[in-house]
């Protein structure tokens, strides 16, 4: 598996989890704890780019690890409505 990939999955990773710590996610009943889901992000996230560069060049590297960044962090919330709506679960109140 490359390196480029391995740095794209841990910035999703890392997003994940930031997410999850969120009080308004919805992929789960209740939110991760907040200070080890944000450290665990952290440390993702620092990883990704020094994954990437070992493939990329650096400044090729941080660019793709900002824009997988931008893409994770706006498309998460999507996909946890659109879980939620698979679920069949009420989604609050109307």
């Amino acid at each position: 598996m490359s390196f480029t990939l391995l740095g794209l999955a841990t910035t999703l990773a890392g997003s994940a989890c930031l997410y999850l710590a969120s009080p308004h996610q919805r992929w789960r009943a209740r939110p991760w704890p907040v200070v080890p889901a944000r450290a665990a992000a952290a440390l993702l996230w620092g990883l990704s780019p020094l994954l990437m560069a070992q493939t990329l060049q650096p400044l090729a590297a941080a660019f793709c690890f900002a824009t997988a960044l931008m893409l994770a962090l706006a498309l998460l919330p999507y996909s946890g409505v659109l879980l939620t709506v698979l679920r069949g679960a009420p989604d609050g109140p109307r």
